[in-house]
């Protein structure tokens, strides 16, 4: 009762300060564009995601920011994402206001500008916890401060190329080799694609929206790479014009590619499969409505119930306050009948399921990892039964806390305005 009345009060003190579902644009016709530039780190660069003092030897496939602009003449929204283990709220905080300053073709807010990740284990610590030795930040602030300009100027870039667009969508079958490490079955059985076409029928960018750590690669790996995930853009840039966007989906508790190897090998059939069912799906696609254009977005006090949390940030490891609560932002946006909901962090796919069954558009999409990187947001029987869980007790010491699943979905209730079911409330059975 009383983890339900903090939530209550938390979100009812907190919708004075963003929530803000924009009004349609009658008659709005979209404008698409879209950029990437490469945001490879140097070598020597301490690597995210395994082992302490893993730096970087080698390239074996660029990292990219990417970034798409939609616009439908009254409310911009840009999208961007970035091949690194995880961006917090800070560091997203200040790539947003980077990106609305240099956007000069297009006035975008910053608050309109949505910044995820595809978590890949052998790109740069952004994070600051896999530094040199325990108690040393793993980040290295110039290149922060590069990525951060790098996507900003995809932002402004993809705003001045957009151009009339319309909009098909599909939806593929998760491929086999996706499976849910602690709770076997229980993964997304489709995945949602998105594709933005000019008037001519070509593509100006596709986005994937398939859930799956990139870790076929292992600690042993120190060349920098997005995984499996760089197989898939190299072949989707062989087969089809236009940008090709990765969005990352509900990742938590613990969804993994199958690895029997950990290879470059097979992270590219891995990559090349999940392409190839991008693009056999387009061959399918069905014409969607794409305009006008909602947003909606709402700051959070998230509470910090982990003490690991909090003296991270005592130890300065991390570019965040975390005492007892931290900043975080949970956002909603539409194309038409196109939807996006944020997660700010690696959330149990239960959470996806959930946040769905709250939008009524025919493609839906839950961007993990967006606006921030909290860690594993659990459902609460992972903290009541950790050990019933393989992988449980790490999933749960590298969690915000039991509440924030809850406060996630609390706030996007708040956030999406279409009529609710009853079935979003099945995650608390869990």
């Amino acid at each position: 009762m009383k983890i339900r009345l903090t939530i209550a009060v938390l979100l009812l003190a907190m919708t004075f300060l963003t929530s803000c579902a924009t009004a349609p644009a009658p008659g709005a016709s979209l404008r698409v564009g879209a950029s990437s530039g490469v945001i490879t780190p140097p070598t020597g660069t301490l690597l995210a995601g395994y082992d302490l003092n893993r730096r970087s030897t080698g390239v074996h496939d660029d990292l990219f920011a990417k970034a798409v602009v939609f616009d439908d003449g009254k409310t911009p929204v840009a999208l961007v994402t970035l091949d690194c283990i995880g961006l917090m709220y800070p560091d997203v905080q200040a790539l947003r206001q980077e990106a609305s300053s240099r956007c000069t073709a297009l006035a975008i807010p910053p608050e309109r500008i949505i910044v995820s990740s595809i978590h890949t284990h052998c790109g740069p610590d952004t994070i600051g916890i896999w530094g040199p030795s325990e108690g040393e930040t793993g980040r290295d602030e110039t290149y922060i401060k590069s990525l951060i300009a790098t996507a900003a100027e995809q932002v402004a870039r993809a705003a001045k190329s957009r151009v009339p667009a319309h909009l098909v969508r599909a939806e593929a079958p998760t491929p086999e080799w996706v499976v849910n490490d602690s709770e076997p079955g229980d993964t997304e059985k489709t995945f949602p694609i998105l594709q933005c076409l000019d008037a001519s029928g070509a593509s100006i960018v596709t986005l994937t929206n398939l859930a799956c750590h990139p870790t076929v690669l292992d600690g042993d790996t120190t060349d920098v790479s997005a995984d499996w995930v760089g197989a898939f853009y190299a072949k989707m840039a062989s087969q089809l014009s236009g940008e090709h966007v990765f969005v990352q989906g509900a990742i938590g508790g613990w969804i993994q590619p199958v690895t029997p190897e950990r290879t470059f090998a097979l992270a590219q059939r891995y990559g090349e499969d999940a392409a190839s069912r991008t693009l056999a799906a387009l061959k399918n696609a069905a014409k969607l409505q794409g305009g006008p254009i909602r947003f909606a977005s709402l700051p959070i006090d998230m509470p910090i119930e982990n003490p690991v949390y909090e003296q991270m940030a005592a130890a300065k490891l991390t570019p965040r306050l975390m005492d007892k609560t931290t900043k975080t932002e949970v956002a909603w946006f539409a194309l038409g009948d196109a939807e996006f909901a944020t997660h700010p962090g690696e959330s149990a796919p239960c959470f996806a399921r959930a946040s769905r069954d709250l939008m009524r558009g025919e493609s839906k999409f839950i961007i993990g990892l967006g606006l921030d990187e909290l860690g594993y947001i659990c459902k609460t029987d992972y903290f009541d039964q950790p050990d019933k869980y393989p992988s449980g007790k790490y999933l749960v010491s590298m969690s915000p806390g039991r509440s924030a699943g809850e406060i996630l979905q609390r706030a996007l209730e708040q956030l999406i305005p279409q009529e609710k079911s009853k079935k979003h409330l099945a995650y608390l059975a869990y």
